[in-house]
């Protein structure tokens, strides 16, 4: 009989949480086989069993948030002995192997270190080592030892500058939760008018209706979301784009080709911002916060927003400035099939450059997409339809598609914003021109 613990699942991870299991008590397994999945702030795994024989006993119920070392499961070899067993060291490495990437909104990541992530595809450690114990407090007070808390809440107390061996718990076994950093930053700013900068009004209860946990893929975003909301002063410009000659050229390319990868808009869309990013390099850039320096990026990796099952998705279209239409186009049909399905590998969802959200058909008017922190811009494409347009002075009927360009404008301002985009509508607007860039 053996138990099989949660493993480390890299640097600056020290607890995942438990999402779901893929075996049952009684159930038979190989060496290998898929036994558990898990989540943390950066990476969804899937847990391989380092051993052969009968689950016993489950440990730890889906939804649990437990620290690295805990008792997972219990196998047993109804031959006697552990078959198969591997070293730790062995298991580990399967461990990493199975990682994927966990779905980063068209929101933030937490923030690297630039360049990092996002200008050599390197993530730094979301949080730092597990805090010392330190002794007891005489007295009442919060509890100084075995520090309870998600890896994004300690994120949100090293920004907020709160000690979280100050802050009591409210969450399940004393867990350290949002509210509670966020309630201890304004107890700690009372009467300075800096609490309600920090954390706002206490939140109101919620009450009634049908309730479900905030866990998994969809904590995540929350979480990479709101860092976003937080940290960047968004400003978003919107243009319209007359498309009706794109769309007569990619349909007549598709009748050619039949065979070949289906031209949608979003292809030349990003052939065009890549011609953007190249005149206008503050949107192809990122902040260095910690250093104090914006980052221009010698590359062109887009990122395209992916509708999936477990939520958004941003996988990436590598030097895409490299690339033909027809290329760029079979990127992001394998890439979105891939997304959906599952099945794509971490580097296939990190070190973007710049980020392109297309719903399509629900794409709507406009919309202010948040921007994929610390990128400092993301353009949103919205539908395209039939409206009343003037040319020379006739009122006609043109295939028109509006572009919103949301920046961050600590990183730059206005006017260039605006020309970047004024130039992706030029080109989308004479396709012929798009095509003669390289």
């Amino acid at each position: 009989m053996a138990e099989f613990r949660l493993p480390d699942l890299g640097e600056g991870v020290t607890e995942a949480e438990i999402d779901r299991w893929l075996v049952a008590e009684g159930d038979e397994i190989d060496e290998d086989d898929p036994i558990v999945e898990v989540i943390t702030d950066k990476a969804t795994a899937e847990i391989p069993s380092p051993f052969a024989g009968v689950v016993t006993r489950i440990h730890v119920d889906a939804g649990k948030v437990v620290p690295v070392g805990t008792v997972l499961i219990t196998i047993d070899d109804p031959a006697g002995g552990v078959s198969g067993a591997r070293s730790p060291e062995a298991a580990q490495a399967a461990v990493a192997e199975s990682a994927t990437e966990t779905p980063a909104a068209a929101g933030p990541p937490p923030p690297p270190p630039v360049p990092g992530a996002k200008s050599s595809g390197a993530a730094a450690p979301a949080v730092g080592p597990p805090r010392p114990a330190a002794p007891a407090p005489s007295g009442p007070g919060p509890q100084r030892s075995a520090v309870k808390a998600m890896p994004p809440v300690r994120k949100l107390a090293r920004e907020l500058d709160v000690d979280l061996a100050d802050v009591r718990g409210s969450g399940p076994g004393g867990r350290i939760t949002r509210a509670d950093v966020e309630a201890h930053a304004r107890s700690r700013a009372s009467g300075d008018g800096r609490a309600a900068r920090v954390a706002g009004p206490p939140a109101q209860p919620v009450t009634g209706g049908r309730r479900e946990p905030l866990r998994g893929v969809r904590r995540t975003i929350a979480e990479r979301m709101a860092h976003a909301h937080r940290v960047v002063p968004p400003v978003t410009h919107v243009e319209e784009c007359d498309v009706t000659e794109l769309d007569a050229a990619r349909r007549l390319a598709n009748e050619r080709a039949p065979h070949a990868p289906k031209l949608t808009f979003l292809p030349f869309i990003v052939k065009a911002v890549v011609a953007g990013l190249r005149a206008y390099p503050a949107l192809n850039a990122s902040l260095d916060e910690d250093a104090g320096e914006i980052v221009f990026h010698e590359r062109y990796d887009v990122g395209v927003a992916t509708d999936t099952p477990s939520g958004l998705m941003v996988p990436v279209v590598r030097d895409a400035d490299k690339k033909s239409l027809r290329d760029i186009a079979a990127d992001i049909e394998r890439l979105a099939t891939g997304a959906k399905d599952g099945k794509l590998h971490p580097d296939e969802l990190r070190g973007s450059t710049f980020t392109v959200t297309s719903p399509g058909r629900f794409g709507g008017l406009m919309a202010t997409p948040i921007v994929f922190h610390p990128q400092s811009a993301i353009l949103g494409v919205h539908k395209a339809s039939q409206r009343a347009v003037v040319r020379d002075g006739a009122i006609v009927a043109r295939l028109m598609m509006n572009l919103s360009i949301t920046f961050d404008h600590r990183i730059l301002d206005g006017m260039t914003a605006s020309r970047f985009i004024l130039d992706v509508v030029e080109l989308l607007e004479h396709p012929a021109v798009l095509a003669l860039e390289s």
